[in-house]
């Protein structure tokens, strides 16, 4: 295998560009992902993979996936704990193909339950909505008007590679509702409105979609408006509010439980 040594190397001012800017994986369809269980959660996702780059001295560990991968090349030690973002952790980095996330892809069943986020801007709380969907077994995850990129660095590590194991489908509000709509999927948003009903009188008739926003702005009206139902959850000694992936994780526990 070749191996790397100067950080002038045009693959290593790749990978570094990669890491850093939305704008060239938009553009190459290609991410970043780093250590060794989140490339393989990738790999038995059906991800392809360019390149992975193995820190010098480490085995290679993904021999039986040689199908899905294109190229393994050996970085020298210290410029691969210079690069990687958890220096001295890990002892992988994979430069993976991004697959398309059209709303067509999605094949429905009777049992269906789907998340909405919608306008989620940090790319942390994506990445724990992913982790926490991906935990419950949760159909698909759609994202609303996105406002990060699916496959920013602190996306794939906060989800835990939770991204690369479950479908997740990106649109605009109008096309998610209207697919939800055409497919007789309830549409449950969680929102804090005059017509918001406690979650412990809520009835989620399958096959549904939990919708949850963005802790500042909420829910755009035209997901109020075409709710089947508006619930809210309860909380005690004035607070108002909760981080999104949790009020997420208690909708859609709540959801698989009724």
């Amino acid at each position: 295998m070749k191996i790397i040594s100067s950080a002038q190397n045009p693959l290593i001012k790749n990978l570094l560009a990669l890491q850093k800017k939305s704008k060239e994986r938009k553009k190459q369809k290609l991410f970043v992902v780093e250590g060794k269980k989140e490339i393989e959660r990738a790999l038995l996702g059906n991800y392809y993979f360019k390149i992975i780059f193995i820190r010098e001295g480490s085995t290679n560990s993904f021999i039986d996936f040689n199908e899905k991968i294109s190229d393994f090349i050996i970085i020298e030690n210290k410029l691969f704990d210079k690069i990687t973002i958890r220096s001295g952790s890990e002892k992988y980095i994979g430069l993976g193909v991004s697959k398309t996330h059209e709303l067509g892809d999605f094949k429905l069943n009777e049992k269906e339950i789907i998340l909405v986020a919608e306008s989620i801007e940090k790319p942390g709380n994506i990445g724990a909505l992913l982790r926490t969907s991906s935990a419950l077994g949760i159909s698909a995850v759609i994202i609303s008007n996105p406002k990060t990129d699916l496959y920013h660095p602190n996306v794939i590590r906060s989800s835990l590679g939770g991204v690369f194991n479950i479908p997740i489908l990106i649109s605009n509000s109008k096309n998610i509702i209207s697919f939800l709509i055409k497919n007789n999927i309830n549409i449950i948003s969680g929102a804090l409105t005059n017509s918001s009903i406690p979650l412990n009188k809520a009835i989620f008739n399958k096959p549904c979609a939990v919708v949850v926003g963005s802790e500042s702005k909420g829910l755009e009206s035209n997901w109020i408006e075409n709710s089947s139902e508006i619930v809210q959850i309860p909380m005690n000694n004035n607070i108002d509010s909760l981080n999104v992936s949790v009020a997420a994780a208690i909708l859609l526990q709540y959801s698989l439980d009724n």
